[in-house]
Order: structure tokens, then C-alpha cells, then sequence
């Protein structure tokens, strides 16, 4: 049986509406105080307005910041200015997510995971979160729901790097086949990802390749990790230089073993 027109309009309405409130809750008063003021004037409706301005300006560069100095790995700075955003906007899915970001970069995975599946109730559309979510759940050793966030992430975004790195890494902690770990990390790479995920996934394959005693093409996936590196975050590079020099160690430990 089909839906009435009028029921998927309302339907639509009701996401939009949810979505606004979710993002700027602020411009839904807004709109409502200058309805107000167009009929009954008022001084007090126009300060009103003017502090919801100000307070929305507030959190979105609160959130911008946040995003920087994650990007630059001022851990503190970074809570400092995500705390403020939550204060402004509770409910607000890029303030929970970017402090379930922070979370993770400290090791706190089960506050991760907490504060991003929070997000993601909040904005179950947003590949982003899920993705986060899922890097959240390998960090609790959680393989199995790791692989339902990022294949969601997925369905939401094919392009989204990250959730086919945390895929990957699913299907390697679950135990699938090496194929499929494989094509996994290649199909990340295949949609050209910003610096940062791609060093992570050059580095993924060079592991997974590493234990499939394919050296040769272990050591080319590092040397192209090794060349995006100069274009990642401060973070990332920490990071990825200390797994390029790990994998490193291994490759050359394990060809001189076969060697012998």
C-alpha cells in the first residue's frame, strides 16, 4: 500500500525540523522572535535575538576551534573549547562527537564510545559519527559492532575513508578471509582520501601485506605512507610514523629470517 503524499511531507518536515534543531536550534527561536516582533514590537525581543546571535557565533567558532587544535594535538586546548560548545548546545551532534574525538586521542575509548553513539541518536545520518563510532568500538574490542557502524557509515558515504580502514580492521579482528581485508583497504585508497586517512590506510595495507609474506609490496605500501606523510596533521604524523618505523622493523626482521 502506498504512503499518502501528505504523510511523506510531514515525514520530510518532521527530519528537517529535526535536523535544524539538531544543528542551530537557535535560528528556530530566531525565526519565531521576529514573527513575535513583526506583530507585537519590541526592545526586548530584539536583545533577545541579538544574545542568540552572539550565542550561536560563539559555538560554531568554539566547534572550529576545537576541530583546529585536534588537527595540531592540543589535547587540552581542544576540551577546553569542545566543554564550552556543549555548554552553549547540549544536544549538539559535532560538539559530542568532536569531545568523543578527544576521548579517543586520550585512550578513553569507553568515554569515546559513550559520547558518539549519544551523537549519533542525535544525527543517525551522519557517515562521519558512525565512523567515529566504529574506530571507537575497535578501541573497546568490540570487532563485531565496529563492522555495523562502519558498514552504516558506508551505506551513508562509500567514500568515507575511514570507515573503510575501521572495516578493515573489523574484518581482520573477526577473522575473514585475507582477500577481503585486502580489497577493503583498497577501495579506501581508491577514493583519493585527505592525507590523514590516507596514511592510515597505506600503513593498514602494508601490515596486512607484511602478514601475508608479501614483502615486496609491503614495503612499496610504506614507502607511499612514508610520501603522504609531510601532508598530515601533527597528530597523524605522530602516529603513523611510529607504526611506519614498527612495520618497518617487522618487514626487515622477517625477510632476514626467511632469508636464513
Amino acid at each position: 500500500m502506498a504512503t499518502a503524499p501528505g504523510a511523506d511531507y510531514a515525514a520530510m518536515l518532521k527530519r528537517w525540523l529535526a535536523q535544524i534543531l539538531s544543528i542551530a536550534p537557535e535560528g528556530v527561536i530566531i525565526a519565531l522572535l521576529l514573527a513575535i516582533n513583526a506583530i507585537v514590537p519590541s526592545i526586548w525581543i530584539g536583545a533577545g535575538m541579538t544574545l542568540l546571535v552572539v550565542t550561536f557565533i560563539s559555538r560554531i567558532t568554539a566547534l572550529y576551534l576545537t576541530s583546529r587544535a585536534l588537527f595540531q594535538a592540543r589535547w587540552e586546548a581542544a576540551d577546553a573549547l569542545a566543554t564550552v560548545a556543549s555548554m552553549l548546545h547540549p544536544w549538539s551532534p559535532d560538539a559530542l562527537a568532536l569531545r568523543g574525538a578527544i576521548a579517543l586521542a586520550r585512550s578513553d575509548s569507553a568515554t569515546a564510545v559513550r559520547l558518539l553513539q549519544r551523537a549519533q541518536r542525535l544525527a543517525p545520518n551522519r557517515s562521519a559519527i558512525a565512523a567515529a563510532l566504529s574506530g571507537a568500538y575497535l578501541e573497546e574490542g568490540e570487532p563485531q559492532a565496529a563492522a555495523s557502524a562502519a558498514r552504516r557509515a558506508l551505506e551513508l558515504d562509500p567514500a568515507n575513508a575511514a570507515a573503510h580502514l575501521h572495516l578493515a580492521q573489523a574484518l581482520a579482528a573477526i577473522g575473514a578471509r585475507a582477500e577481503l581485508i585486502e580489497d577493503q583497504l583498497r577501495a579506501g585508497l581508491a577514493h583519493h582520501p585527505e592525507p590523514d586517512a590516507e596514511a592510515s590506510l597505506r600503513c593498514a595495507l602494508a601490515h596486512h601485506l607484511a602478514q601475508e609474506e608479501r614483502w615486496a609490496e609491503a614495503a612499496l605500501a610504506l614507502s607511499a605512507a612514508r610520501a603522504v606523510l609531510p601532508h598530515c596533521s601533527a597528530a597523524q604524523r605522530a602516529i603513523v610514523s611510529q607504526r611506519i618505523a614498527e612495520i618497518d622493523r617487522a618487514i626487515h626482521s622477517a625477510r632476514e629470517d626467511h632469508a636464513a
